[in-house]
């Protein structure tokens, strides 16, 4: 367990500079807290990389650390088993199914990533937490048509011009350059 004397989801938030490699450190700290029922330290460090502010934590000024959402998602889509948390109207909530909580072979994973330093585009990380791929469902010719005729009526709307005239500018042949 990291030292719990530190709040190191504070210390990283207000430290934006150098966040890169507290980042690890501070989610690890998060997922510890959340384990001993204390959630503010994780819905603030979902809130601030979220870009949204959050009571009790200031970040260093014209710094942000919404580039961590991401990575912070992938970590929490494995180190939590069913959990919900959600935001609404400013307020975090959470609900842990029967069985959910905090995976200890995460934990100790994520353990290991904060005592090597590395950052959020390292190896290790890629290889620790892989990138979840999401397959899309395929595209039908009919929702293809619907999303063509939605883009291009919203063209219409911003240009204030007729429907077809659209159409007809999106069919036209291109004509040949002079040389």
């Amino acid at each position: 367990m990291t030292n719990s004397n530190v709040n190191h989801v504070s210390t990283w938030i207000s430290n934006a500079r150098n966040a890169e490699y507290g980042f690890f450190k501070a989610t690890l700290y998060a997922l510890e807290q959340f384990q001993n029922k204390n959630n503010k330290p994780l819905y603030a460090m979902i809130a601030i990389c979220g870009g949204k502010d959050f009571k009790g934590y200031k970040i260093e000024n014209g710094y942000k650390l919404s580039q961590f959402n991401t990575p912070l998602k992938r970590i929490l889509d494995v180190a939590l088993s069913d959990v919900k948390i959600r935001f609404k109207d400013g307020k975090a909530s959470v609900k842990v199914g029967e069985n959910g909580g905090v995976n200890a072979d995460i934990v100790q994973g994520l353990r290991t990533l904060a005592a090597s330093n590395v950052g959020v585009k390292s190896q290790a990380f890629e290889n620790a937490f892989p990138r979840i791929e999401k397959e899309k469902p395929q595209l039908t010719n009919e929702k293809a048509i619907d999303k063509l005729h939605t883009y291009m009526q919203k063209i219409a709307d911003e240009l204030g011009v007729p429907f077809t005239q659209v159409q007809a500018m999106a069919s036209a042949k291109a004509l040949l350059k002079a040389a």
